[in-house]
């Protein structure tokens, strides 16, 4: 469930309510509401989420289906997989900034040779 989804965000960050509330920019009630299943999660709520902690909304909507009855050691391994992207991500990123990168590791491996 999104609802589900949304406070594993919060947990994983480990985020009060009211921190999210500012970080997203809703009230602490809502997003109490929110993760309670009290309000329905909209698109809108969806995208604010994406934008406050930097993730796609399609991996929101990838771990609301695997929240959605799966074992807590699933979500959890979930969560931290979407964070090993993330990562790698940014280390492609940064050695990308830098053309010679490449041309010295291979000059150590030809040197180690």
């Amino acid at each position: 469930m999104l609802n589900e989804a949304l406070r594993l965000v919060r947990v994983f960050h480990d985020l009060n309510k009211t921190q999210v509330a500012e970080r997203v920019g809703l009230s602490k009630s809502y997003i109490t509401e929110l993760e309670r299943g009290d309000k329905k999660v909209t698109i809108e709520v969806l995208q604010k989420y994406a934008d406050g902690f930097n993730i796609p909304v399609s991996s929101l909507m990838f771990f609301a289906e695997q929240a959605d009855g799966a074992p807590a050691a699933d979500r959890v391994r979930t969560a931290v997989a979407g964070k090993v992207v993330k990562m790698l991500d940014w280390i492609a990123t940064v050695t990308a900034d830098d053309p010679d990168e490449g041309d010295r590791h291979g000059e150590k491996v030809r040197q180690a040779r």
